[in-house]
């Protein structure tokens, strides 16, 4: 019998794929949400998260998520995050240099990351919120493991990802910083390098995707943005490449 828990998690499994315009020009390919609203800043239960969740159109506002819904102000987050690094990149690709002063007013004063009528998306492969993406505990009395959690949501979340992608004929570029989403990506896409490089050692690919039979897309991988992976130089140069090969 399914339990009110399981319906809850079940209602926000393919409702939401992230935040922003899905029509913008850029997507950010992220993994999964940590759920800071839950265990960093605990403003919202799991229950009260999820209940949230499950009324997410296909794309939200960033900012009307966090601070209407999560009651979490941008201006109290601290520290390292990937959102500093996808600032990073955007603004490079406006020729704004990547300081940590603009990336903190972009992000965190102005507040036009993920907003529903800028130019990128950001993605979430997996739509559930975990502390670890290598545990399922959260979830245990729907999936024993975190590779049945994966293997049951994967195949449909990527062709719901793949479907919009076909749909938006604006999209041009996609960022992954997560491995395990690039090589999804890669495997499900005709694929050729265009070029490939490397920053304090860390590798850097442009990859050409035919999508359809009259559409490509462009694939730029990264390092994973954080834990000492990624530098904002590494973007600025990452964003000067996509600018010099004219895909922006």
């Amino acid at each position: 019998m399914t339990t009110s828990f399981e319906n809850l998690v079940n209602d926000c499994l393919y409702n939401w794929l992230g935040y922003g315009n899905l029509n913008g020009p850029i997507w950010f390919m992220g993994m999964e949400e940590g759920g800071a609203e839950i265990w960093r800043q605990r403003t919202k239960t799991m229950t009260e998260s999820l209940s949230i969740r499950r009324s997410f159109s296909l794309s939200m506002d960033f900012q009307h998520v966090w601070e209407n819904l999560y009651n979490i102000p941008l201006e109290t987050f601290k520290g390292p995050n990937v959102w500093r690094y996808m600032a990073a990149f955007l603004l490079s690709l406006e020729d704004i240099e990547p300081s940590s002063e603009n990336i903190r007013e972009f992000v965190f004063e102005k507040k036009k990351l993920g907003k529903l009528d800028g130019n990128h998306f950001l993605c979430e492969f997996l739509p559930l919120p975990r502390q670890s993406n290598n545990s399922i505990d959260e979830y245990k009395e729907i999936w024993n493991t975190n590779s049945d959690y994966i293997n049951e949501l994967a195949p449909k979340r990527f062709e719901l990802i793949k479907n919009v992608l076909t749909k938006c004929n604006n999209v041009k570029l996609l960022v992954s910083y997560d491995k395990k989403f690039t090589d999804r990506i890669i495997n499900n896409f005709d694929s050729n390098i265009e070029c490939s490089w490397r920053n304090h050692s860390k590798p850097y690919k442009l990859i050409k995707l035919n999508i359809s039979d009259n559409r490509i897309l462009y694939l730029l991988t990264t390092p994973f943005f954080g834990q000492g992976q990624i530098s904002y130089e590494g973007l600025k140069y990452a964003a000067q490449t996509i600018k010099d090969n004219k895909i922006i």
